[in-house]
């Protein structure tokens, strides 16, 4: 049966999974291999390289040398993050002057929001921690030799001053401070901005809450056929959820070659919910018959997810990317199962059938028969 690897969803391709926390695990080795390097740099530098040196006309023995070197690497470090922090303060004063512009219309026409708007990153917990340290560096390494202090002060400030330039020309001239394909789509992601993420909670809130909450409820209400064949094991408690990679949505199911061996077969009970002022709206699910060759049959509530359309539209209409339709709707496919998963009246009642939708592809009846057999597998287990 062509396509009917799991591996690949028949087509669907993989459903990506959340980003996890493997950058911080790499930034946690490089800041390692930094103290590790700073470690040996202190006592090796000075013993080769130098041999006496004078300060204020005084001989340095070896281990004046060595404490002179380590005094020198350990204050340059908050020079450097001084230098981190001066460059992120104006990076957010610049984004505060075009902000300015804005302050009735996004900030409430409060100064006082704009400017914690702008410079949220500085009211961080760890900001404050780095800072707090930083200074008791600073402040121990002055308390040990004030007059050295002072030199090396006088000595470093210049190069604060450039070490903030150079970072200015290569975020704003050199276009650096532009963030990757990779970390926007973290960002948007991480706080559900993403199109996919809306149109997934649109149509959990208000459509599959709704049906799935006692579907083996609206399946029995019907005690001429559908109790029966939900008796008899033939028709499962269960909605299927169709969503094809190409976002293709016919308008209706079971009438193309693509859906040969689905047959429409009748309607459940109609469900009655007031909703949003709306008294009695109506809530109705067919049921189709998925055979094959073989004699093989099930009966089936199974639909297209119908919000796809809206991802298979926008780019005729929109600067929507064509490029990111299957991104969006893999990431559709994903929320959904989290949000089902995460329900207690929406557990293991809905199945999400993927496919790639393409011609070639397989049959749309040989998917959902091997999703029903999969299901029907896991109640029996």
């Amino acid at each position: 049966m062509p396509g009917n690897s799991s591996s690949t969803n028949y087509g669907f391709g993989e459903v990506s999974r959340k980003r996890g926390e493997w950058k911080k695990y790499a930034a946690c080795v490089f800041v390692g291999l930094f103290v590790g390097l700073l470690g040996w740099m202190a006592p090796v530098v000075p013993l080769q390289r130098i041999k006496q040196i004078s300060v204020n006309g005084t001989k340095l023995d070896q281990p004046d040398l060595y404490f002179l070197n380590i005094y020198h690497l350990v204050f340059f470090l908050p020079i450097v993050f001084y230098s981190a922090i001066i460059v992120k303060w104006l990076q957010c004063f610049f984004v505060m002057v075009e902000e300015l512009k804005h302050i009735k219309t996004r900030h409430k026409n409060s100064f006082r929001t704009l400017v914690e708007n702008c410079y949220q990153v500085f009211w961080t917990l760890k900001s404050w921690v780095g800072l707090g340290i930083s200074l008791l560096i600073v402040h121990w390494m002055r308390s040990m030799d004030k007059e050295l202090f002072d030199n090396h002060f006088v000595m470093y400030w210049p190069i604060v001053v450039t070490s903030v330039g150079i970072n200015l020309i290569t975020n704003y001239i050199l276009g650096f401070e532009t963030l990757s394909v990779v970390e926007l789509s973290e960002i948007h992601e991480s706080s559900n901005v993403y199109v996919a993420q809306g149109l997934a909670w649109s149509y959990f809130t208000g459509y599959l809450k709704i049906i799935l909450k006692d579907l083996q409820g609206t399946i029995k209400k019907d005690e001429k056929k559908w109790k029966k064949e939900y008796e008899d094991g033939n028709l499962q408690s269960k909605f299927y959820a169709i969503i094809p990679l190409n976002c293709k949505i016919p308008s209706k199911l079971g009438e193309s070659e693509k859906h040969r061996g689905i047959t429409f077969e009748g309607k459940l009970p109609t469900l009655f919910v007031d909703r949003a002022g709306v008294k009695d709206r109506p809530y109705v699910n067919s049921v189709y018959k998925i055979d094959n060759e073989k004699g093989e049959y099930h009966y089936a509530i199974c639909e297209y997810v119908t919000i796809i359309d809206t991802l298979f539209q926008m780019p005729s209409c929109t600067d929507f990317d064509p490029q990111n339709r299957e991104e969006q709707c893999r990431l559709l496919v994903r929320k959904l199962r989290e949000l089902i998963e995460s329900d207690d009246e929406c557990r293991e009642k809905c199945v999400i059938v993927m496919f790639s939708g393409e011609d070639e592809g397989p049959l749309l009846r040989d998917v959902l028969l091997d999703r029903i057999k999969e299901n029907r597998l896991q109640i029996n287990g």
